[in-house]
């Protein structure tokens, strides 16, 4: 990836220009969880209504490189364990080089991050830039879905832009500029700009694509479309008519998540599995397939029913005594 002129950047016209801030503010403010209908129904103007099918897309993209190069390597990893704290709606993902510049400037600040917005899956990009053409909420600018660097692991929303602003430059990150002032884009060191998928190089931003697609094939066999990476018509019908609260196949069949409480709260059949063991197991959980603080209860009582350090991270461990 090239540094790019602030003036580029700044430009209105440019897909890849927001107003991230604005966004960010309109998200705070919206309903949590999963709306019940299809995605193009979803009430704007929070992304969270898409919370779970959002989930499905960013582990599809960590299923990706597993099948491509036997590599068992996630291309985005959590970086909810660093000293920030996260809007709502921000998904804490970023690329490993991206997210090791961010520790570095976090540590030498010195003081804690208030991140509103992170890794933004392909359904989240849709709604937002939908929503916006519309105008349902004004969200002022929004980057056509596949165009947006949130979708590549390498861009972040902050709060206090002027004081981080040094530290996140000297390593590699670089503002947008006034016209979308909290966000920062990762272009410093490492291999970040592409992907080797099926032996074919694709746009790091195009890997949120690809995951929509191959969810949508993997659950709708006799409707199969291209994947491709590419945000074509055809992608876009799809993704209008998709289930907002997820896809029956999901990919944590193939590959496993680590359930926890986390922000957003992970939302799917594992969650709802592991709920309906607990409740096998005689603790009190309701079934409903969201990962809250009450089902973070009931995991620690579990565990410490059973002698295992109750932590509330479901581990190996844990669902072996499950079992």
């Amino acid at each position: 990836m090239t540094e790019k002129d602030p003036e580029t950047l700044n430009d209105d016209r440019n897909p890849e220009h927001e107003n991230c801030g604005v966004i960010n503010e309109l998200e705070e403010s919206s309903p949590r969880g999963s709306f019940g209908g299809s995605i193009k129904d979803a009430p704007g103007c929070g992304t969270m209504v898409a919370n779970a099918l959002s989930q499905q897309s960013i582990h599809e993209v960590n299923v990706l490189p597993g099948e491509a190069t036997g590599s068992k390597s996630d291309l985005l990893v959590s970086f909810d364990t660093l000293n920030v704290s996260l809007g709502s709606a921000a998904y804490p993902y970023l690329q490993s080089p991206a997210l090791e510049a961010l520790q570095k400037a976090i540590n030498d600040r010195g003081t804690r991050m208030v991140v509103n917005s992170a890794y933004r899956a392909l359904a989240q990009q849709f709604l937002l830039y939908n929503w916006w053409t519309n105008g349902v909420c004004d969200f002022q600018a929004v980057a056509r879905p596949g165009a947006s660097y949130h979708q590549a692991g390498l861009a972040i929303d902050i709060e206090n832009t002027d004081g981080w602003r040094p530290y996140l430059e000297r390593y590699g990150w670089q503002w947008f500029g006034s016209g979308d002032y909290p966000h920062f884009t990762y272009v410093g060191g490492g291999q970040v700009e592409s992907v080797k998928i099926k032996g074919r190089s694709i746009d790091i931003r195009n890997t949120a694509t690809l995951a929509f697609q191959r969810l949508w094939n993997r659950n709708n066999s006799g409707a199969q479309i291209a994947e491709d990476g590419d945000y074509s018509p055809t992608t876009e019908s799809k993704l209008r008519v998709s289930p907002a609260n997820g896809f029956k196949i999901a990919p944590w069949e193939k590959k496993p998540r680590l359930l926890r409480l986390s922000q957003p709260r992970m939302e799917g059949s594992d969650v709802e599995r592991l709920q309906t063991a607990l409740k096998k197991a005689g603790i009190n959980v309701a079934v409903d397939g969201e990962f809250g603080p009450r089902t973070d209860r009931a995991v620690k009582d579990f565990q410490a029913k059973k002698t295992l350090t109750a932590d509330g991270i479901v581990s190996p461990k844990t669902l072996a005594a499950m079992a």
